[in-house]
């Protein structure tokens, strides 16, 4: 019984472990070699004024439209893969929990006959109010 369970624990793990592995990797690699392009210039010169709005370097943009198009755990690839301070790391990740995998849950949204373009706002609005109230607070708590 015990071994039973044992081996299906380490199994549900394992599989845990390669559905992680099977995102993390390929981000982490395409962000990393995209970091050594002018694309990545390019990018981070685009966002920056749009992330000095909740007072994150440009560069915070690249996990943050990860989290929108992919998921959760590609954010994790996103951050590792560039370089910000643990406060803009938990800016970013707060704003992307309420408006992570965009596209998949759109499908899922219609799928159950609601309002896609209205959840999708209200995900992004969610998102962006986070962001602005994280940020402040960071200004107020002297966490930047």
């Amino acid at each position: 019984m015990l071994t039973t369970s044992i081996k299906k624990g380490l199994l549900s793990g394992l599989k845990s472990y390669w559905f992680l592995i099977k995102i993390i990797i390929p981000v982490y690699l395409f962000i990393t070699i995209l970091k050594h392009t002018p694309v990545m210039d390019a990018l981070i010169s685009a966002f920056t004024p749009l992330m000095s709005i909740f007072r994150l370097p440009g560069e915070a943009a690249v996990p943050l439209i990860t989290g929108l198009i992919i998921d959760e755990y590609g954010i994790i690839a996103a951050v590792k893969a560039v370089e910000l301070t643990g406060y803009a790391v938990t800016v970013v990740i707060m704003m992307t929990v309420f408006s992570h995998s965009l596209f998949v849950e759109g499908v899922i949204i219609k799928k159950l006959g609601l309002s896609v373009t209205f959840f999708t706002t209200y995900r992004l609005i969610i998102s962006i109010i986070t962001g602005f109230v994280l940020s402040y607070a960071g200004v107020v708590f002297g966490l930047w």
